[in-house]
């Protein structure tokens, strides 16, 4: 693994941190999509608002969940969906359980 692909490894992994991070802070432990996707580009984590890949891969690890059960990690932009932390991701935020794939 060459240094390009390492720095691109802790960049993912400290984006997902910031996720979580900003789920703790929200109203009851949630986020609008778009808030979050705006958040992310103004602090200079992303310059796209398509934060999918990311979302995508909280709610595969159980750490978040939307709100509305028709949406998914890939349409949840476009559909301002409203992110919630689950059990398992204040857990995550807490220390409580580690994950490798998340800067907490």
């Amino acid at each position: 693994m060459n240094d390009l692909e390492k720095a691109e490894i802790q960049r993912n992994k400290a984006i997902r941190g910031y996720i979580i991070r900003c789920l703790v802070k929200g109203y009851n432990n949630t986020v609008l999509t778009r808030q979050l996707s705006n958040a992310m580009i103004a602090d200079g984590l992303v310059i796209s608002p398509d934060i999918s890949k990311y979302l995508d891969y909280l709610q595969g690890a159980g750490y978040i969940e939307f709100t509305n059960e028709k949406v998914n990690a890939y349409t949840a932009y476009a559909n301002d969906a409203v992110i919630k932390l689950t059990k398992d991701g204040v857990d995550l935020a807490e220390g409580t359980i580690d994950d490798n794939g998340v800067d907490i």
